[in-house]
């Protein structure tokens, strides 16, 4: 697994719209929770020694017995991420809207999914000091 990349830029209004209609899709809300949950169990085996292990074991235990309500507040994380959003648009060129969102989201790839999770989970839970 990739080390974490650098934080993404604040998205445009129009980023806004799609990362919000991207995020009611239900098969890319399945397909995040998916990724959720297969990160969490990954977790459960990790170095003892990862920067904040304890916590990351904590939280997906508490992801792992609750999958749809963190499913979704992941869901409405992971849509607004660089990688996932241009995979959706085709890098800007197509607005995500109600009719075509299936569709869009059809074209983002596990993998950036898969990063954006990695990236975003140590957002969710307190890091000690």
């Amino acid at each position: 697994m990739a080390g974490p990349r650098a934080s993404s830029p604040p998205l445009s209004a129009s980023a806004h719209s799609d990362a919000y209609y991207l995020s009611q899709d239900s098969i890319f809300q399945n397909r995040v929770r998916s990724s959720l949950i297969t990160f969490c169990i990954s977790i459960q085996t990790e170095d003892p020694l990862t920067p904040f292990h304890r916590e990351r074991e904590t939280f997906g235990s508490q992801v792992l017995n609750a999958p749809d309500t963190y499913g979704d507040l992941f869901t409405n994380s992971i849509s607004t991420d660089t990688d996932v959003l241009n995979d959706a648009t085709a890098d800007g060129t197509v607005s995500i809207t109600p009719g075509n969102a299936a569709q869009q989201a059809a074209l983002i790839t596990d993998a950036h999914i898969d990063a954006a999770v990695a990236l975003q989970y140590n957002a969710f839970f307190r890091t000690p000091a």
